[in-house]
């Protein structure tokens, strides 16, 4: 049964007959109960849902960051579901998913200056190493602010297989950092990792100095196509 919380001309929660009521977001809505259910699955379909499903499962773990980007000022809708809406709209080109135009927010915070982003390997392990210019000014950028560092990687035949996220562990400050990101024997043959950089403030930093508009993107930074030798082979 029903309830009406609000009075007579406000909204409802539970069912009725075959409508149900609810709120979202501070939205009231009704919907009626579905008769049936079509599922059809056409190829193109199929690929829709696919990159859906993609892209939400990597904003889905980006999460802690993109959170604290400009998209959780999204009306009506939380970070993630703002994340997953861009992402959609603007990284997915001729049905597939281009890695390199992911974005995950906009920061109060200048980018970091001259920021290089390398992959590196040596006999068992696979890293990456960032390098800045800390060019903090007080007014747009902190000494401690945090950087923030999405990586994926995606498999020649399995498509994403892993997305990881490194924040808090380093500042501007610091003007470089090492992420290891495991054994090259972990990984197989056309591993593909993307990387991907930028600022955001520092959590513990007072409110009042919080707001500045959003300048920072964290971007597409560097990819790195991984083939390893297999022995014997």
């Amino acid at each position: 049964m029903g309830k009406i919380k609000k009075g007579i001309l406000g909204g409802f929660s539970g069912k009725t007959g075959t409508v149900v009521g609810g709120s979202w977001k501070g939205i009231d809505y009704m919907r009626s109960l579905a008769t049936s259910v079509a599922n059809p699955k056409t190829a193109a379909q199929v690929t829709v849902r696919s990159n859906f499903k993609t892209i939400a499962s990597i904003m889905a773990k980006a999460n802690p960051i993109t959170k604290l980007s400009n998209w959780s000022n999204a009306k009506k809708q939380s970070a993630f579901n703002a994340a997953v809406r861009i992402n959609y709209d603007s990284a997915i080109v001729n049905d597939e998913i281009d890695l390199e135009r992911l974005s995950f927010g906009e920061f109060s915070r200048k980018g970091l200056t001259d920021l290089q982003v390398v992959f590196n390997e040596d006999e068992t392990t696979l890293s990456l190493n960032l390098n800045w210019v800390n060019d903090a000014d007080e007014e747009t950028a902190f000494n401690d602010d945090m950087v923030a560092v999405v990586m994926v990687r995606k498999s020649a035949n399995e498509g994403i297989v892993d997305v990881m996220i490194d924040y808090l562990n380093a500042k501007r400050e610091d003007e470089q950092y090492r992420i290891e990101i495991g054994l090259l024997e972990s990984f197989n043959d056309g591993d593909t990792f993307y990387a991907y950089a930028g600022t955001g403030r520092n959590p513990q930093k007072p409110k009042e100095i919080i707001n500045i508009p959003a300048k920072n993107v964290v971007k597409f930074s560097a990819a790195k196509y991984l083939r390893r030798a297999v022995a014997g082979h």
